[in-house]
């Protein structure tokens, strides 16, 4: 399992040194308008919204490992696609073809629970796997923030290839994995309607999709609009605050992952909602001040605030799902859950880019601080939920149980 890690550090970078600057490469380098590019990128999300159901259909059916594979040869396509185009129609394809590659990330993460070994907690697996992709990360935005001219094309460019082979690589890592295809004697087909059919999953989809529209899906494109097109500021500014997001991960995961198995599932996702929508108010600030260094400053307060949320969640993400998918129901489990962030994915880039496009940037940060407020409740009866449910679905095909649900 030593190489998973590895192989995610490998993917991240690879994302890391392009994907904080596609919004800029595409206003700046091709001279598309803030929210036409902004669109581009939610494409991806409108993709993936495809690409997790269909992920969780090949998961039951073909096994996670050879999904996973098969998502990562399609991200190196999509790499390829972005790398040839030119206007926006294929911009448009390119982006698509990235959001069905998503298929990897719930395989990927059922392959690896799959093959973890009994006495290795998946909690504590995921938290240091979620340090790696950090590690990574923080390398590859550092490389492109550096490298990236927006004036010379071709810069951005190179990026690419270089993603193109690192995805080349993680496939052949993930080969490694065991076969993992679920042979389950159940007389049903596992389906999306039996999965659905859980309170408790359905309560998770939308924690799911509020977590991440006030996470990923509008930081990503959001804090580069916001930094780069209405503060004016240059790449090498959002590519310090992006770094210290995943430093500050990779120093500090081990004694936040240490207090959330303490804290259990309950306090851990109303902690995690909460620290989101917080974090939003600090970019509020900046209508005080413009200037380089302030801007660097609050950026920095942010992105401490936001890796400390994601620190929070990295631990329990996968174990909460763990938790309540039977095993030949896993893979519906996880394509819903990689369903609910895509379609924050869809509306974050969107409601970014339009907000910051048209001068509305500080009521889309306040909208962002009220949600998350909200779903911190949301997280805290889930959270619940999750513990002092029954274990009835599982209990058709027994595994291994542990006191702690942490550690499962």
């Amino acid at each position: 399992m030593s190489i998973e890690p590895v192989t995610s550090g490998l993917l991240s970078a690879a994302g890391g040194a392009v994907w904080p600057y596609l919004i800029l490469y595409l206003h700046f380098s091709r001279n598309i308008s803030t929210p036409l590019a902004g669109s581009v990128v939610a494409m991806e999300g409108v993709a993936t919204l495809g690409g997790a159901l269909v992920g969780g259909v090949l998961v039951d059916r073909f096994g996670a490992r050879n999904t996973a594979t098969l998502g990562t040869f399609v991200e190196v396509i999509g790499y390829l696609l972005v790398f040839l185009a030119r206007t926006p129609p294929l911009f448009f394809v390119a982006s698509l073809v990235f959001g069905f590659s998503n298929i990897r990330y719930s395989a990927r993460n059922v392959a690896t629970a799959n093959a973890l070994p009994a006495d290795l907690p998946a909690a504590k697996f995921f938290s240091y796997d979620f340090m790696a992709s950090n590690a990574g990360f923080a390398v590859g935005t550092l490389t492109g923030g550096l490298f990236i001219n927006l004036h010379r094309p071709s810069t951005f460019l190179d990026l690419l290839l270089l993603g193109m082979g690192c995805g080349i690589l993680a496939a052949f890592a993930f080969v490694l994995l065991p076969n993992d295809r679920h042979v389950s004697d159940h007389p049903v087909e596992p389906s999306y309607r039996e999965a659905l059919t859980d309170p408790r999953l359905r309560l998770f989809l939308v924690f799911a999709v509020f977590l991440s529209f006030t996470s990923y899906a509008s930081f990503d494109t959001g804090i580069p609009a916001l930094i780069g097109i209405a503060l004016h500021k240059s790449p090498q500014v959002i590519a310090i605050g992006f770094v210290i997001n995943p430093v500050l991960i990779v120093l500090l995961q081990r004694p936040v992952y240490g207090l959330i198995n303490k804290i259990g599932f309950r306090r851990a996702l109303k902690l995690t909602a909460l620290v989101f929508g917080i974090a939003w108010l600090i970019p509020l600030v900046t209508v005080f001040a413009h200037t380089t260094v302030f801007v660097l400053a609050d950026l920095a307060v942010f992105a401490a605030i936001f890796g400390f949320g994601e620190m929070c969640y990295s631990p329990i993400r996968t174990p909460v799902l763990l938790a309540l998918a039977p095993k030949r129901l896993r893979g519906r489990y996880f394509g819903l859950s990689q369903f609910s962030r895509a379609l924050a994915n869809v509306i974050g880039p969107v409601t970014a880019t339009e907000a910051v496009g048209h001068g509305l940037a500080y009521i889309w940060l306040g909208g962002l601080f009220a949600l998350g407020s909200m779903n911190a409740a949301i997280g805290s009866k889930l959270g619940r939920q999750v513990e002092e449910g029954s274990q009835q679905s599982n209990a058709e095909e027994p595994t291994v149980q542990h006191d702690n649900p942490m550690e499962g």
